[in-house]
């Protein structure tokens, strides 16, 4: 399902969707049953002056933006009861938190203090009821849809591995039709695929094995693309697609290993018409200049700290390369010591020793980057794009990963698709994994996509997450 230009895997938005109505019913149950208990047969049932709907749509939203935040909906993260749980209470807990500052300061947007007492316990056990079902339900047949891999290619390999680790993503791998020299089962343990045949019998075979979709992922196609078998399915109903556009759905990056230059050239997308180049602009002028105006005070005593913990200047400035290959000058809060790069330019490391105490905290929460914020106002980047670099590692990996210099045809950000989706790139290898991501942003972009972006970019601060 795509929201936003994000694949998200319909078992996903099938999660949020029910929980979001549990919440809303064990909510809105609880007013309605004391209210009766009040007034018996006056007591409303939906609508009603008090808008007693509107005030559990709140609890319902700030409910499920902190699950949201807390990883509640990454299943890889929160499938275990026990973290569930945890995750699960804490969640909770803010979102109560959270509610009680929201009726000091607007007392009428309150449900009562019963009422909130007795419908969180039910929330929480509708949830764990819930969370049991689920795992069974996204297994069922009704949920899930069936597909057929052409090809026993790297990209093929790729995307068993992603639906194998995945779990919740509606796919599920029924059959594998490998290519010379391969035999039997070609992808061995952990992987298990139920039927693997020789891409030869596909054609006589290929009716036995019920599918919803095939994925073509052949490494050499010339001469052995079976095109009226492929032409049979889909007349049949059944879905053909590339493995490089199957793969950029399932990920949300584009696998350059199997990308030829021609499917940059005809895919849809990389779009940058003037509305969107517009309404990106607006955006970052006054999301940037609302951010300095809240966080300045913090900014002041994040100066202090620093001043304070180390020698050196407060502000760091360094040579970045930008949209079109031009340079410009970046700011940030001075996270290392002073003179760290006085033997060259080096790739920061994880628990980089050059780093500061006071650096750590705001590496850890992205604060170092707030400074930014002055280089997207004067149209230097954008508040959503790729990571800028210098100019000696651009031209560096410009040589040695394809594609690279592509993503300069956007202006650079502080923040990025890559961000929120990988951890920090400190590597050549972890370098081109970023790049599958901010290829795919460059994509999709647009003011939406953005928008979704910074929101998991507040996440991503509040909790630290993918720190370097």
């Amino acid at each position: 399902m795509q929201l936003f230009h994000r694949n998200i895997p319909r078992l996903r938005v099938l999660l949020f969707s029910f929980e979001s109505l549990l919440i809303f019913l064990s909510v809105y149950g609880v007013c309605f049953v004391t209210l009766v208990a009040r007034k018996g047969k006056d007591a409303f049932w939906l609508f009603d002056s008090n808008l007693t709907a509107a005030k559990v749509f709140v609890i319902v939203l700030l409910c499920q933006v902190c699950m949201y935040f807390n990883e509640l909906y990454d299943y890889k993260v929160s499938q275990g009861r026990r973290e569930f749980t945890i995750r699960l209470l804490q969640s909770l807990g803010f979102a109560c938190l959270a509610l009680g500052i929201l009726y000091l300061l607007l007392p009428s947007l309150s449900i009562g203090q019963v009422n909130f007492l007795l419908a969180m316990p039910l929330s929480i056990g509708a949830l764990f009821a819930w969370r049991e079902i689920y795992p069974k339900l996204i297994r069922s047949e009704a949920f899930i849809e069936k597909v057929l891999i052409l090809g026993s290619s790297a990209t093929a390999h790729k995307i068993l591995e992603e639906v194998a680790e995945a779990k919740d993503t509606g796919y599920e791998i029924v059959a594998v039709a490998t290519e010379p020299p391969h035999e039997g089962n070609a992808f061995g343990n952990p992987i298990h695929v139920p039927a693997v045949l020789p891409i030869d019998e596909f054609p006589d075979k290929f009716r036995s094995i019920p599918v919803d979709r095939i994925v073509v992922a052949m490494g050499d196609r010339r001469g052995r693309l079976p095109f009226e078998t492929l032409l049979d399915c889909r007349f049949q109903g059944i879905q053909i697609e590339e493995a490089a556009s199957f793969y950029e759905r399932l990920t949300g990056k584009i696998l350059l290993d199997d990308v030829r230059p021609s499917w940059f050239i005809f895919s849809e997308g990389f779009r940058k018409n003037k509305f969107t180049l517009t309404t990106k602009r607006l955006m970052d002028i006054l999301f940037s200049g609302a951010i300095l105006f809240f966080a300045s005070p913090f900014m002041l005593l994040f100066a202090l700290a620093i001043k304070l913990d180390s020698r050196g200047p407060v502000i760091y400035r360094q040579d970045r390369v930008g949209e079109g290959w031009k340079d410009y000058t970046i700011y940030k809060f001075r996270s290392m010591v002073e003179n760290a790069e006085s033997c060259g330019a080096a790739w920061a490391q994880k628990d980089d020793p050059r780093v500061t105490r006071v650096g750590r905290f705001l590496r850890k929460y992205r604060l170092d980057e707030l400074p930014q914020l002055f280089n997207v106002l004067k149209g230097d980047m954008s508040l959503v794009g790729p990571r800028p670099e210098r100019r000696c590692f651009v031209k560096e990996l410009a040589k040695e990963i394809p594609y690279y210099p592509q993503r300069l045809f956007v202006k650079p950000g502080v923040t990025g698709w890559a961000q929120i989706k990988y951890h920090y790139g400190a590597s050549k290898d972890e370098t081109k994994e970023k790049l599958q991501y901010d290829l795919y942003y460059i994509k999709h972009m647009s003011f939406l996509f953005d928008l979704s972006i910074i929101f998991d970019t507040v996440r991503v601060v509040l909790t630290g997450a993918g720190s370097r």
